[in-house]
């Protein structure tokens, strides 16, 4: 642990949270290490993503059944039940950001549960099938029984997609079905499962090659038998099933309100995905105001590169001119790489540490570009250590890349990349809170703050590149304006697509994706991103104002991404604790 945070002054820390007089007892201490240890041990247990982190041996994967919602809410009850004995104002701070790390997560199971039916495990973002992915490309064969290992896997798998579809029957049932325009997308991913030959589960031979000559080909037809009898027809019925029966009933309209519950479920997801407390209204409006502002910023780029046209032809010029796109999906990698060497060498100026782990970029795998705009990133674990940006160069053709600059440094340096792998990197954080990234706000919101660096470092010096960031901010943006307008103000997928063509460099295609993604698939994920980047922005204003000719910009960007993930509201406590840290006081 941190001493020099350990160690800090109770009084100091009753200034950011509430608390009583007098120091933590040594059993609220001991409360909050057991129950970060619990949760953690549970994680290892349930969360694969934890264990691929970690380096612990996945030997299971776990259905979407009402049976496990009821047992995550049950473990996050009792964990909550011990929380309401602890008065936080009495913790140290490592502890206290435990305990609030603690709560956020423990409300999500309740609130999953409490919501099971409306949560979306069919839609292509939120299918858990392309994720799960990494357990089986990371899996390391050390001898025969690694094999049998493996094959109770894709069994697993196979498990998985059943599941799903039982999810998918108890929510028709309910007249909770995917929009139509939904449905096509949906079936378009399914497809590239329902191949043996080509199963992102096959083993090739270089895998192999810790086992005998004599038992590779006995390994490979088991688990080719395993994929082509489990995992195939899985997804045959799956996909069969949402191509068919589900359809009925299939709403034309999108949006979360139509739905029994769906407005009081979209209000949930609001204040988990934000972490503040506002309404869908105000964070409608507030993307109103940052498009027009935007759009105003963007008219100056026009006139200082003296395009002809108004600021609606020049957007459209942004967003069609062929200089913008690439001829490949190579070429838009090169395009990604090179604008990671640029941005190389002005982080130390920015940054006091960085991550050991390597980046890079790779396309994204054929089977899954279908029903994703852009790609995302990979974070490093045990077995496959470099964080990589995989990118969509699906359709090279028709995706402008002017943004490709501003994206970058979303996703890699210093963006996902940065935050991520310093946090898992961090030996100084529990365990929980090194794999904890949860709060999407501050995952988000903080790639977002780290894109807009680019200004302050000088490396949107062409205007065109300015013009990208401003391509960037303008579709985070809108996404205040039709994430809410179509999930709670009653705005049809139509008008939230002509937003979108007029304030954003999307295709036609893209938008569509996108529409689809924030109404059908992750409601309110998508408020993140601008909620928590200007947030971070205003924290650092303020932080600015306090310390005057004290403000260091590499200290900051280390109390802002330091301490792991935690909400908009802990954060801002956070900072100003790590100030009058630094300050000696």
């Amino acid at each position: 642990m941190n001493v020099r945070r350990f160690l800090a002054l109770t009084s100091l820390l009753s200034f950011f949270v509430p608390s009583g007089s007098g120091a933590a007892t040594a059993s609220d201490a001991e409360t909050i290490d057991a129950l970060s240890e619990r949760y953690y041990q549970y994680q290892l247990a349930t969360d694969y993503t934890v264990a691929l982190q970690t380096g612990t041996p996945v030997t299971s994967l776990r259905a979407v059944t009402l049976k496990n919602a009821d047992d995550d809410a049950a473990f996050a009850q009792s964990v909550l039940n011990q929380l309401k004995t602890i008065d936080p104002g009495k913790l140290d701070h490592e502890r206290w950001l435990s305990y609030r790390a603690l709560a956020y997560n423990m409300d999500g199971y309740v609130g999953a549960r409490k919501y099971y039916w409306l949560g979306q495990h069919v839609a292509p973002y939120s299918q858990p099938f392309a994720y799960a992915l990494q357990v089986f490309t990371t899996y390391t064969f050390k001898n025969a029984a690694d094999i049998d290992s493996y094959v109770k896997l894709v069994n697993d798998y196979a498990a998985l997609a059943d599941s799903v579809r039982d999810f998918a029957q108890g929510q028709h049932e309910r007249h909770i079905v995917l929009p139509a325009p939904e449905i096509d997308p949906t079936v378009a991913v399914l497809a590239g499962f329902i191949s043996a030959d080509s199963s992102p589960l096959a083993v090739d031979d270089t895998r192999l090659s810790a086992l005998p000559p004599n038992a590779r080909a006995a390994a490979q037809t088991k688990i080719r038998t395993a994929i082509a009898q489990t995992v195939v027809p899985a997804f045959v019925r799956l996909r069969a099933y949402i191509d068919g029966p589900y359809r009925s009933g299939a709403p034309q309209i999108v949006g979360q309100a139509q739905y029994p519950g769906g407005a009081e479920y979209y209000a949930w997801l609001v204040k988990r995905s934000t972490t503040l407390n506002m309404t869908p209204q105000q964070i409608h409006d507030l993307g109103l105001r940052e498009a027009q502002r935007l759009r105003t910023e963007l008219d100056g780029v026009r006139k200082a590169v003296n395009y002809p046209g108004d600021v609606d032809a020049f957007l459209t010029d942004l967003k069609t001119n062929p200089r913008f796109f690439a001829t490949s999906s190579d070429e838009i990698g090169q395009k990604l790489t090179a604008f990671v060497k640029r941005v190389e060498p002005h982080i130390p100026q920015f940054y006091s540490k960085t991550p050991t782990a390597p980046y890079g970029v790779e396309a994204l795998p054929a089977n899954l570009a279908a029903g994703q705009t852009f790609g995302y990133y990979q974070a490093p674990t045990a077995a496959q250590p470099r964080g990589t940006y995989l990118y969509n160069g699906s359709s090279p053709s028709t995706t402008s890349i002017v943004s490709a600059g501003t994206l970058i440094m979303h996703e890699l340096i210093p963006g996902h990349h940065f935050q991520i792998s310093l946090q898992q990197e961090n030996a100084t954080l529990p365990p929980f809170r090194r794999a904890d990234f949860s709060v999407t706000a501050y995952v988000e919101g903080y790639a977002e703050y780290a894109a807009q660096l680019g200004f302050d470092m000088g490396v949107y010096n062409d205007p065109y590149d300015h013009a990208g960031r401003l391509m960037q901010d303008l579709m985070v943006s809108s996404r205040l304006v039709v994430d809410t307008g179509m999930n709670a103000l009653g705005w049809s997928r139509e008008r939230a697509m002509e937003f979108m063509r007029k304030n954003t460099n999307l295709n036609d295609k893209q938008i569509a994706s996108e529409t689809l993604r924030y109404s059908c698939d992750l409601p309110a994920q998508a408020l993140a991103y601008k909620i928590g980047e200007l947030t971070m922005l205003r924290y650092r204003d303020e932080a600015r104002q306090r310390l005057g000719s004290r403000f260091d910009i590499r200290q900051f960007h280390m109390w802002l991404i330091g301490s792991g993930t935690m909400g908009l509201d802990t954060l801002g406590d956070h900072l100003r604790y790590e100030e009058t840290v630094a300050a000696g006081h």
